[in-house]
């Protein structure tokens, strides 16, 4: 492994280590019960370090929902496009990569940012990120098979249908630890209704 290579991983584990001692920090004591300090001294880092990653707490915490999980997903989602459609394969990565470990995050995030009008910001710029990513993949893999803007449509059609259930605005119980694959669990079954209304209009 190259030293640049080297230097990406260490960068990436101090960012994810920062945006980690955050989160928890935002859960076990709420957005206003701590500070940067707080932040660094749970992470085991320096005050200065904290700078060279983020601008504020608020930025750190919401990170916390990409660190882990966006950059691994090539190899796991690598298939042909012949067998699937731009649809079945964003089911694919929601049912995929839609943890039950993530959902609880964003729930989390979601939840704390209802009364900080500054960490809801860093939460939408990161959620938007989340949903670019997706939209990118499919829309990389399919090309001019289908038109730009339908990747558009569909991502925000599967998001705005998803982000509902992270808001509470709709009552679907997340799924419990060992539930993540059973089709019994509230939240698959929503998910079974949302992709069989989309392949109506995005067959």
């Amino acid at each position: 492994m190259s030293d640049s290579s080297l230097r990406d991983k260490k960068k990436t584990a101090t960012r994810q280590a920062l945006a980690e001692a955050a989160f928890d920090l935002a859960v076990e004591r709420g957005v206003d019960g701590f500070v940067v300090e707080d932040i660094v001294t749970k992470a085991g880092y320096s005050r200065r370090t904290f700078a060279n990653y983020f601008s504020c707490k608020e930025e750190a915490i919401a990170n916390s929902l990409t660190m882990n999980d966006y950059l691994e997903q090539d190899d796991q989602f690598s298939f042909s496009a012949k067998d699937y459609t731009p649809l079945s394969t964003i089911e694919m990565y929601i049912r995929g990569s839609f943890t039950i470990n993530k959902l609880k995050r964003l729930n989390w995030l979601i939840s704390l940012s209802r009364n900080h009008p500054t960490l809801k910001l860093y939460v939408t710029g990161a959620l938007k990120e989340v949903q670019d990513f997706a939209r990118r993949g499919i829309s990389e893999e399919f090309g001019s098979d289908y038109p730009e803007e339908y990747y558009h449509i569909l991502i925000g059609a599967v998001f705005g249908a998803v982000l509902p259930v992270l808001d509470e605005s709709i009552d679907v119980k997340l799924p419990e630890d060992g539930e993540q694959h059973g089709t019994d669990n509230e939240f698959n079954k929503y998910v079974d209704i949302v992709f069989a209304h989309l392949r109506k209009g995005f067959n």
